[in-house]
């Protein structure tokens, strides 16, 4: 019965691992931008072909199967290194990709028994996998479930093709080979909706980034603002307008008045302390939110970044751009909503106006 369900399970393996490689190399086709969808479906395509020439599954009776096997698993811990954004290899990395295949050649050579040989393999083997299993789980966010389970499934890949090796009888080791098939039947299934999962969570996140996104300035929208700065019970509110902006836009282009726009931006949002929320509010009109900050260090902020737009133009197409700023500031009292000290400081920005801009005023 057991020697009759092998070629079964070989050739289901065969079906998973061709499966999950046409998902991923189909990703890639629709995506060609992310290598790391060609990698996962190399490493799977190289699993498919070793599942039906490697018949004594659970052996490295041959060179070319430590050879494949390790082949697979690097190209597939490349693809989670690209996936995670971080250069495809290694030093370490190369060596354990090695491993494999040099301990069998280095036995084979020093003229060990098969079974030393095969041991020898599958261990260094086992290891290469288990160092791709460290890797994930020590890659943030660690407290990513989806991450624990794509670790867990290489660990478990690990620890079952050292089954056979264990001290036990021939039927043992038998059914250790059928485990050895159904755990790689699981872990490719697993594996391949971890990652296409994570996969979907990082375009989720991207999208709600951009609902909540300035698009020109990468400041925060309105809602964005808001989003962050919920559970806000008291801080220092200033906000900004650019003075004389349609001149510039006018004299200039509105190509020229976008980058004033990321200019003022950027400058903000280098002076911007931790904790701190800078957003574009609409138009030319800009809002800081200071939670923690009291009255003079938000008048301050406000100062310096008044000087630090006024103190340098924005160059655009060898020319200058001067600009200034006026700023209102005002405070974020408890119980209070933010939109009604918002209100209060752009009031406070008016006065700054009226009163010949290039200047900080306090509701």
């Amino acid at each position: 019965m057991t020697d009759l369900s092998v070629p079964t399970l070989q050739f289901t393996d065969f079906l998973v691992f061709g499966a999950c490689a046409a998902i991923f190399l189909c990703a890639w086709l629709l995506h060609r931008q992310k290598t790391y969808f060609l990698c996962f479906g190399a490493s799977y395509a190289v699993c498919a072909a070793m599942a039906v020439w490697f018949v004594d599954f659970g052996y490295y009776g041959s060179i070319w199967s430590p050879f494949g096997w390790s082949l697979a698993g690097a190209t597939f811990w490349i693809g989670l290194r690209l996936f995670d954004g971080r250069p495809a290899v290694t030093g370490p990395m190369i060596g354990l990709f090695l491993l494999p295949t040099a301990t069998h050649l280095g036995l084979t050579l020093a003229g060990g028994s098969a079974v030393a040989v095969n041991a020898g393999s599958t261990i260094a083997y086992a290891v290469h996998e288990a160092a791709a299993a460290v890797y994930v789980f020590r890659t943030s966010p660690r407290r990513s479930p989806l991450r624990h389970l794509i670790a867990g499934a290489l660990l478990a890949i690990a620890l079952v093709i050292c089954l056979p090796l264990l001290p036990v009888s021939e039927a043992s080791v038998r059914l250790s080979v059928i485990a050895i098939f159904i755990v790689d039947h699981v872990t490719s299934i697993l594996l391949t909706t971890a990652i296409l999962a994570l996969e979907a969570e990082r375009a989720y996140a991207a999208v709600a980034r951009m609902a909540r996104t300035d698009a020109l300035t990468g400041a925060l929208n309105r809602q964005g603002l808001a989003a962050e700065t919920g559970g806000v019970t008291e801080a220092g509110i200033i906000v900004a307008d650019l003075d004389h902006f349609k001149a510039i836009n006018d004299r200039f282009g509105h190509a020229a008045g976008d980058a004033v726009l990321r200019d003022f931006a950027a400058r903000a949002a280098a002076l911007l302390p931790e904790g701190g929320h800078l957003a574009r509010l609409g138009g030319e009109e800009f809002g800081i939110v200071l939670p923690g900050h009291d009255h003079n260090a938000t008048t301050y902020l406000a100062e310096r970044l008044r000087r630090a737009v006024g103190g340098a133009p924005v160059p655009w197409k060898g020319s200058a751009v001067p600009i200034t700023v006026s700023l209102g500031v005002a405070m974020l009292r408890t119980g209070e909503a933010l939109s009604e000290s918002l209100e209060r400081a752009d009031k406070a920005l008016y006065d700054a106006k009226t009163d010949g801009r290039n200047r900080v005023r306090v509701a």
